[in-house]
This record gives C-alpha cells, structure tokens and sequence, in this order.
C-alpha cells in the first residue's frame, strides 16, 4: 500500500459571528463546503483542534498528525520538524476581527522551542473600503496604544491599509492586526493556533469573546515597520510573493532569541503562478510543497523517488506534495492562477 503521495484534504468549514458569504459564490463548484456563517476554511493544518483528513488516494481518512507519525522524513524531508509547520486558511469577513496579536517563536539554543505565528494574506476580494489595520501609525506608541484601548478606540492608532485582489501582506508575529469586514483571503500561516485579543468591538452587538490582554500586550511588538504590499501580476509566469528571510544577527535580549544566526524573519516562500500552456517546475528547496488552485484548473504531475503521480486541481483545491517530490509537470486547462507555498 503506498501511502506517500500527493494528498487532497477534506476541508472543515468553521462557523463564525463575523463570516461573509463570498466562499460559495466565489467557489461554485465547492459552494456545499462552505455552509452559511463559514468565516473560516482550514484547508490545511495540524492542530489538535483541527486537523483536517485526507480526501484521495490510499490513505483517505487519515489526518496529517496520522500521516507524519509514520511518513516524517518522506513527508518534510531530512531534518523536517516533528510536526507540520503550515496552515492554510481560506477567510470571508463581513465584520472585523478582533484585534489581536501572535506569539514569536521561542527559540533555545538556536533550536525551536514553541512555535510563533506569522502569517499572511493573498487578498481575493476585497470592498472598496475594506481594510486591514497593522501595526500602529507613524510616530504613536505603546502608550498612545494603551490609552486608546481603555477609550474603547485601539485601531485608531493602528494603519489601516486598503488592497485589492491580488495583493499580498505578510504579518510577521508580534505585529497588532486585525482584518476589517468586507474581504475574501487565502491565510499561509506557522502551524499555531494561539490567539491573543486586545478588543473585539464589543459594539457590533456580537456574543464577546475572551480576551488576553496582559498576554497580549507582552507579545505585541510596538516598534515594528509596516510590511510592503505585493501585488501578484496578471502576466504569464512566476512570481514571488514572499521569500524566506533569514537574520543576519538578532541580539540575545530579543525575546525568544538565542542571538544565533539561524533566527528566521518568514519561516515560509509563497510564490504566485499564472500559466497558460505547460511548464515545468522544479523546485529548490528540501521540504514539503503546498499548490492551491485559485482560478481555472490544473494537472499537476510530481515526480520522484522514481514514482510519478497524477493530480488535477481546480478553484478552491490545495494539494500537499510530500518531499521527497521534486520535479513537477504542470499543465493548465487553458490558464490556470496557483498558488505555491513552501516551508523552511
């Protein structure tokens, strides 16, 4: 029984008081995976919470905790974490988030300790006056911050920046953010489902949710820049969209720094793919890849460990594509719009 292959999962909607209804529409085709009042589609991810099964192949059902406890090394490749170190989300609001903010990574010894949460956002749709605030304006501080909170007004010290469909923004962890209503996004994030809440707009009339502000606030990095915007270009071809960064140096009172150079910025490369006849694609990297199909439809053909297998992709579709395949063959039904991403 071959086990190690190119996996498809069966997604889980999850329920949310801010959800859109964009999913269904925007997906036709998937429209029943997204049921009324889905904010929120996991894709992929290994979390105790939510650890979505796989839908293809030999190993249909099983999770991807099942998988890795068996498939480690095929899985991740030599020297690969113990466990998965991405999740990948599918977004729809019609009300802000909360505001909030993740944990860095914990480092000891120069070797991961705990894992943080960076993320970031491919935008698919967005209203003409949505925004995501990140980080605080220009020349404000914690105080300003601080005061702001007890007003019951925190995102007016915070940027509020307006995209489109197409841009991408990265959220390094420790930066406040919240998403405003009025946006579809595809979420590449570290594996890590801890949240901490500053304020959850308490007059939206919502069912209020816990918040960890002392948490919060010790997280939370005041002093960090506003990222660049990157817009995925509609030409032929493709594009990075985030590469990984690594530090050249981070001093040790950095918390969850051992001030070694292998402290990591992105632990992760998101690269966008507009292609209209064949191509090959070999990648350079020794982990794991990850397509999401977000337009037309695809067949991606993976080679190595001398096998070769055969997947089809279209809108909504995210396949893992185990390690130790390196080489693919994609193929679009016209012109197809994918997303890579990839761990490091």
């Amino acid at each position: 029984m071959n086990l190690v292959y190119p996996y498809i999962f069966d997604r889980i909607a999850i329920a949310k008081p801010w959800a859109g209804a964009r999913l269904a529409s925007m997906f036709p085709r998937a429209a029943a995976d997204f049921p009324r009042g889905t904010g929120e589609s996991i894709e992929i991810a290994d979390l105790r919470e939510a650890s979505p099964k796989v839908a293809n192949g030999q190993a249909r059902g099983w999770t991807l905790y099942n998988l890795l406890a068996q498939f480690r090394e095929q899985i991740l490749g030599p020297g690969g974490e113990a466990e998965f170190p991405l999740a990948l989300k599918f977004i729809d609001t019609t009300e802000p988030l909360s505001i909030q903010v993740h944990p860095r990574d914990v480092r000891e010894n120069g070797k991961l300790f705990a894992r943080g949460k960076t993320e970031g956002w491919l935008i698919l749709e967005a209203d003409e006056n949505a925004v995501i605030w990140q980080g605080l304006k220009p020349g404000l501080t914690r105080q300003d911050f601080e005061r702001a909170l007890a007003a019951g007004i925190p995102h007016e010290t915070l940027n509020a920046r307006k995209l489109q469909r197409g841009d991408w923004l990265l959220n390094e962890a420790g930066v406040i953010h919240a998403l405003g209503g009025g946006l579809t996004l595809l979420e590449i994030q570290q594996n890590c489902g801890v949240t901490l809440r500053f304020f959850d707009w308490p007059e939206l009339g919502r069912k209020a949710r816990e918040l960890q502000v002392e948490a919060a606030f010790k997280a939370a990095n005041f002093e960090a820049p506003a990222p660049e915007i990157v817009h995925a270009a509609q030409g032929e071809g493709v594009q990075t969209l985030q590469a990984p960064e690594f530090a050249i140096f981070c001093a040790p009172a950095q918390q969850g720094c051992g001030g070694t150079p292998e402290c990591i910025g992105a632990p992760f490369g998101v690269q966008s793919l507009r292609l209209s006849k064949g191509s090959r694609h070999v990648k350079d990297w020794p982990g794991f890849t990850v397509f999401t199909c977000l337009e037309g439809a695809a067949q991606v053909i993976v080679h190595g460990a001398g096998e070769l297998h055969t997947v089809e992709l279209r809108p909504s579709d995210t396949v893992l594509v185990p390690a130790c395949f390196n080489d693919f063959e994609i193929y679009p039904h016209k012109t197809c719009w994918l997303i890579e991403s990839y761990a490091v």
